[in-house]
């Protein structure tokens, strides 16, 4: 597989559900996706260690960024972080 490409998008029980082109669902659980976050305050913060669980948050906006990746709005208001194609199928496939 060249690269991954996403056939279908849907929100399922709160969770986001991503259909690869390879055969590939994978859910993404909007705690998990938060605590993850690309963005480059989120990896400083993980860097340093966090200190307790990750925030209790729902997806409030899921937006394409070009044909490469998506931008995630949280319910904490957290929205800065663009997940790239290929990271959003590496977390789903250690989830």
């Amino acid at each position: 597989m060249s690269s991954p490409r996403p056939l279908a998008l849907r929100l399922e029980g709160g969770d986001l559900v991503i259909e690869w082109n390879d055969g590939v669902t994978a859910r993404y659980p909007p705690d998990r996706l938060r605590q993850l976050c690309p963005c480059a305050t989120c990896k400083e913060i993980n860097a340093r260690g966090s200190s307790g669980e990750a925030p209790r948050v729902t997806l409030k906006e899921v937006t394409p960024v070009g044909n490469y990746a998506y931008k995630i709005g949280f319910s904490d208001g957290h929205d800065t972080g663009i997940y790239t194609l290929e990271y959003l199928y590496e977390i789903g496939l250690r989830s």
